[in-house]
Parts: structure tokens; sequence; C-alpha cells
């Protein structure tokens, strides 16, 4: 069983630099905010710096996978703006990992929040998917 103390610990952490475009706007659903970043964006953003900070310190065929997320979007950016996101490592237990978010522009603090990722074996993962996917009862 694979100790994920040995390999990560509390600390490590990745930076996402982007300068806000026009496909960082989708998912505000409203014309009169299309030049501003959209919370969808910061999520994305967020998300890839937490696996930037942790995923390749981990041995092959494995892989962190969201369990959840919580941002507080709390000030605006406008297109063309350069925007850091961060993404902190600040816990571990057992195979979940838990992170602090932040993200900031020229002007201070645009986004904090929290992530929980969870240490996973690819193969396993993607054998429950295909299960699920074609298990004869779909849902349908």
């Amino acid at each position: 069983m694979l100790n994920i103390t040995e390999i990560l610990s509390p600390g490590l952490f990745s930076d996402v630099k982007l300068t806000v475009k026009e496909e960082d706007t989708v998912g505000n659903f409203s014309p009169r905010l299309e030049q501003l970043l959209s919370t969808p964006a910061c999520v994305k953003a967020f998300v890839r710096a937490a696996t930037e900070a942790t995923d390749n310190h981990l041995p092959d065929g494995y892989l962190t996978v969201g369990r959840s997320i919580s941002i507080n979007h709390e000030a605006p950016s406008y297109l063309g703006t350069a925007v850091t996101f961060r993404a902190k490592l600040t816990r571990i237990e057992g195979n979940k990992l838990f992170y602090e978010l932040s993200a900031w522009d020229h002007q201070g603090i645009i986004a904090t929040g929290t992530h929980v990722r969870a240490v996973v074996k690819w193969e396993i993962l993607m054998n429950r998917a295909r299960e699920r996917a074609f298990s004869i009862d779909r849902g349908v």
C-alpha cells in the first residue's frame, strides 16, 4: 500500500499564472459580465495548480482526483489582467490531500478557498468507471 506521507508533505505548492482571455469569461452567463474572469475559470485554474503541486511527485500509475472544492470569488478581474492562482498542500489524511487556495492580481486577492483531492491508482479508477458505464442498468 502506498504511504503518501513518505512522498508528499504539507507546504508543497504550485502557482498557475494566466492573463484573463475571452475563454476565461465563459461561464458568467450574463452578457453584462463578458469581460470579467468567471468563477468556473477560477476553479479550473485552482485544480490545475493543485495537480501541478502534487501529482508529479507520485509514483507511476498514481494520480489525484477531485473530491471537493469551495471558493469565494471576492473581486473582479478584467480581460487582460494577469492573475496568479496558488494551491498549497496543508495536510494529508489517508489518501486525501487538503489544499488552501488563493488567487491575486495586481490589486490584491481575488479568490480564496479550499480543495480536497484523493490519491488513487489510475488503473483501479478506470476499471470502476468502466463498470459503472457498462453496467446493465445505466440509470436510464
